[in-house]
């Protein structure tokens, strides 16, 4: 499930919606019962900063800058769209259809009046924020050059400014001049009015000819202010000339009276006309009650409620500058804080400069400074949710000056914060206070860009320094998290280093796949071995010679084997659930047990490559010569240690013997550092057994030595009902086909592998890397070329009781080789597929898409591993399906539990890579549903993943799928075979085999 889909189910549901509107962070819905949301559950849903229940059933969930996107995706959900419950089924109506629904059902709490109020004054300025800030930037601007010089005192009407400047300086007055047209419009639309009415209400005072209007009038006092009267039809009606311009109270009056208006006239005017009459009635009965009544009302009583706060500022800017920063906390989080942004515009309109808005510089820095507090507080602990919340509310505090992404996403959620807040608070006001006070000649967004806004710019920047550094300090040295939240902080860090571990360990396996899938230098030696090939029962017997001396036998795997797999390390044995890390303690990463060491040394426990060396010396894997791959981790989430107490003595790709030190580690390094020491020591192949256990003789004597037997290792049963001579030693299982051929057992050929590690025949790998000076020609990395050898099938089944060929001069190389005694009467070839066949010299195969969509050419792909063929040459597609399926029988060699990635070997030859999107290993396995595991047979058309699209690209990821043969050195080419739309099965890829 996504965010905005966990987001509406936490909330209730579709059905509980009864509204969803957005501001600038906040979704905001109305909802038919708030009372039972989990708040903790809807704040750790990924990109939510935090949640806020209301009364009257109102609901605010906190995201930050992406709120339109998350709002658009909820709006897009199916079960949105359906509509919901009866009684809500229109989502995304007015809220002043809301508003009525909600008096029809009563008073829903004491306060909801209160709440209705206040969202009103806040729907009518949010929308016109991004200008008011666009325009602070620009006065930040004109004050910067005032202050360096380079204009005059461009706030003062009586300076002259050159006609750049001038032009420059209308660029934000144009915002603060309109500013009454754009509340009026906002303030309609919230009350269900005609927008466009409100605003053409408002626009017939603030035209030019209305001003004009004051030629004709007489001067009066009323209230001790002087005002200009002009009296209108006969001299009986007294018409009040103001400069509307940056008013914000007569709008907002205006358009508190025209929405009940606008309702009333459309409940009573027929809708048939409507259209007509309820926009001329409003507007009939709206202009001439602006202009002779609200409008002058909104202007008393806006400079009623200026007068008072400057009376209050008169009578002690010392008090004023510490009382306006210690009442914001509590005023932004109720939206009280929006009639004193009416209040400093009007102060601007009318006195010429603003004093509130330095003491409000106080609070917003005293907030940032608590967020940086706390994001340096993420960043020692690790804490990657809080450290990304904190960074996004600091960078808008700092350079925006906007406070509701650090109040909602983190202060309101932890209480120890806004004590720390409130003495940045004091000591930032006291400084202003003590320096006499601050004002400001425009309206600005309180940021670090705005500074140079304000009278007195040492001084502001001393206070707001203070306020910031004094919060940011409390929090870093006292916290803001109780001991359980600590507590709990610590739990969910344990566990996302454990996924860190068990994403770490999957890169591991795939690397190790890799390297088993793809030799590259082996198949070049393999390419030249089958142009080679010898035809004669002396090479076949030779190549069996060499393979035979060269290649480990893989005996593990031999059928019911049991291998005793040695301690690396002197130590106490730890059973594997008791490991303290779940992703080791679950079998996540493999099968075996822990080791607590009393010892300062790991060694290698057998034979085997290296395959995995982290530099920091924390984990090893090898590849054991007996086909076992194991993993030892030195202690646990030592990783970030970053390499200290850690001396490495090996390196990816060594060879090692037994007894072979890996590492020195320095046990007081890391138990000082608060790590366990518990090493596991684990099996990370082990669906290729029977078993993994720990060893019976641990579980009476915990205490081991080095090379002192730890884990039981039982191979399957032979397949096929076959069994063991009973008394003797199960045979290799792993040798390759030459040598079963050469040794004239054809039988033995049905279970000869390609993965014998260290065999090379002619320079070529049998399965694992090439041995040096091996110069015995044609034999393969599968066995013996199809050039005149004996042909292992990918299932090795190729040579069993003399299989057919792949082509007549492998058949008869294969029966040259066992004196003739095979023929045809062996096993056909799957699906009709005969094995092998796209190696024949000239054959054209084409391969099949696995899923529909678009093709996509490899260049094109937006990953440079795939598109520059370091992986292997073919296609992508941009599926518009959602299941992948195999494009031809084989085998699958390789199937991530992730679901992101498959290999097939096909029968005819082909190795397939296909990788389901790009980047998608980081989902985890999220969004795929997998079908197969590695070693299924599968046929044309065989599910091997379905996949949700939406999770994926909702993650950010690409869904481009390439499509890509592994092993094109064995072809002459492999090409795009098709463009545009296809089909499942439709071909792809165009292969053509080596003459």
């Amino acid at each position: 499930m996504n965010a905005p889909a966990e987001i509406l189910a936490s909330i209730g549901g579709a059905d509980n919606v009864e509204n969803l509107t957005h501001c600038a962070t906040r979704l905001r819905f109305q909802l038919h019962d708030n009372s039972g949301i989990d708040e903790k559950q809807v704040e750790s849903i990924p990109g939510v900063m935090g949640a806020v229940s209301q009364s009257g059933n109102r609901y605010q969930v906190v995201i930050g800058g992406a709120v339109e996107s998350v709002y658009n995706d909820i709006m897009a959900l199916p079960e949105m769209k359906e509509g919901g419950s009866a009684t809500g089924t229109q989502k995304s109506g007015s809220n002043a259809d809301v508003k009525s629904a909600a008096k029809e059902k009563g008073p829903r709490g004491r306060f909801t009046w209160l709440d209705s109020f206040f969202d009103f004054l806040g729907d009518s300025f949010r929308p016109i924020l991004g200008s008011l800030l666009g325009a602070s930037l620009i006065i930040t601007f004109m004050a910067l050059m005032g202050t360096l010089g380079v204009i005059g005192n461009w706030a003062d009407p009586r300076t002259e400014l050159s006609p750049t400047w001038q032009f420059i300086n209308l660029c934000w007055r144009c915002v603060f001049y309109f500013l009454p047209l754009m509340v009026a419009y906002n303030a309609s639309k919230k009350l269900g009015a005609d927008p466009w009415i409100g605003f053409a209400v408002m626009a017939v005072v603030m035209l030019p000819g209305f001003t004009s209007l004051g030629q004709y009038a007489t001067h009066l006092t009323f209230a001790g202010s002087e005002i200009n009267v002009v009296r209108l039809f006969g001299g009986h009606l007294p018409l009040t000339i103001f400069d509307y311009g940056s008013q914000v109270f007569p709008p907002l009056l205006m358009a508190a009276v025209l929405g009940p208006l606008y309702k009333l006239l459309k409940k009573i005017i027929s809708p048939n006309v409507q259209l007509i009459f309820v926009p001329f009635l409003s507007m009939l009965i709206m202009i001439p009650l602006t202009a002779f009544l609200i409008g002058p009302l909104g202007v008393y009583a806006g400079a009623g409620l200026a007068n008072g706060l400057k009376a209050v500022n008169d009578f002690s800017p010392f008090i004023f500058a510490i009382l306006i920063p210690m009442l914001y906390p509590f005023m932004v989080p109720l939206g009280l804080h929006w009639p004193l942004n009416a209040i400093m515009l009007l102060n601007i309109q009318t006195l010429g400069f603003d004093f509130i808005q330095g003491p409000m510089g106080a609070w917003n820095f005293a907030c940032f400074g608590a967020t940086a507090g706390v994001l340096f507080l993420s960043v020692r602990d690790r804490d990657v949710t809080m450290r990304q919340t904190a960074t996004g509310a600091l960078a808008a505090g700092l350079l925006g000056g906007i406070s509701e992404p650090s109040l909602y996403g983190i202060h309101l959620r932890f209480k120890r914060i806004y004590p720390r807040i409130l003495v940045g608070c004091f000591l930032g006001g006291l400084v202003q206070g003590i320096g006499g006070g601050l004002t400001t000649n425009a309206f600005v967004f309180t940021s670090l860009l705005t500074i140079p806004a304000f009278s007195n710019i040492p001084l502001y920047a001393i206070s707001i320094a203070v306020a910031f550094f004094s919060s940011m300090l409390l929090v870093v040295f006292f916290d803001y998290r109780t001991a359980d939240e600590r507590a709990e902080a610590a739990k969910v860090r344990a566990t996302e280093d454990a996924d860190q571990a068990a994403e770490e360990a999957r890169k591991a396996s795939a690397e190790a796949h890799k390297a088993e899938l793809r030799a590259d230098d082996a198949e070049a030696r393999a390419d030249q071995a089958e142009q080679r090939a010898a035809t004669t029962t002396v090479a076949a017997e030779r190549a069996a010679q060499v393979a035979t001396a060269v290649a480990p036998a893989r005996t593990a795997l031999a059928p019911n084997a049991v291998t005793q797999i040695a301690s690396p390390v002197a130590g106490y044995v730890v059973p594997l659930d008791k490991v303290p890390d779940p992703v080791f303690a679950k079998g996540t990463v493999g099968l075996g047990v822990g080791i607590d060491p009393t010892g300062d040394t790991i060694t290698s426990p057998g034979d085997g490559k290296i395959i995995v060396a982290q530099d920091t010396g924390h984990a090893f894997g090898i590849k054991l010569d007996n086909g076992i791959e194991l993993l030892i981790h030195v202690g646990i989430d030592t990783v970030n240690l970053g390499g200290t107490g850690f001396d490495v003595h090996v390196a990816r790709g060594d060879r090692v013997t037994t007894g072979d030190v890996l590492v020195r580690f320095d046990r007081t390094v890391i138990e000082s550092a608060g790590y366990s020491m518990i090493t596991p020591v684990l099996v990370t192949n082990p669906r290729k057994f029977a078993s993994v256990t720990q060893a019976p003789a641990t579980l009476s004597s915990a205490l081991v030595a080095p090379g002192d037997t730890i884990i039981t290792v039982t191979a399957k049963p032979p397949k096929d009902g076959a069994a063991a001579a009973p008394g003797t030693p199960p045979a290799p299982a792993h040798r390759s086909a030459a040598q079963a051929v050469a040794a004239g057992d054809s039988k033995a050929g049905a279970s000869a592998s390609t993965e014998a590690p260290g065999s090379s025949v002619g320079g070529a790998s049998v399965g694992g890397s090439p041995a040096p000076g091996s110069t015995v020609p044609g034999v393969s990395a599968h066995g013996v070329s199809a050039h005149g050898d004996a042909q292992a099938s990918p299932q090795g089944t190729g040579t069993a009781d003399g299989a057919a060929a792949a082509s007549p001069t492998a058949d008869g190389a294969r029966r040259a080789a066992t004196g003739g005694a095979a023929d045809s009467a062996g096993s056909a070839a799957v699906s009709g597929a005969a094995p092998g066949s796209a190696l024949v010299a000239g054959a054209v195969t084409e391969i099949g898409s696995p899923v529909a969509g678009r093709v996509v050419a490899l260049a094109d792909v937006p990953d440079p591993v795939f598109s520059k063929g370091i992986v292997g040459l073919g296609v992508g597609i941009d599926p518009t399906g959602d299941t992948i399926t195999s494009p031809g029988d084989g085998k699958i060699i390789v199937a991530q539990d992730t679901g992101h990635a498959f290999g097939i070997k096909l029968d005819n030859g082909i190795e397939l890579l296909i990788h389901v999107g790009i980047d998608t290993v980081n989902l985890g396995g999220t969004g795929f549903d997998v079908h197969v595991a590695r070693g299924d047979r599968v046929t044309t058309g065989d599910v091997l993943v379905r996949f949700d699209r939406t999770v994926i690209e909702s993650a950010g990821y690409s869904m481009i799928t390439p499509v890509l043969v592994t092993n094109p050195r064995k072809f002459a080419s492999v090409t795009q075979a098709a463009q545009g739309a296809v089909t499942p099965g439709e071909g792809i890829i165009t292969v053509t085999a080596k003459q």
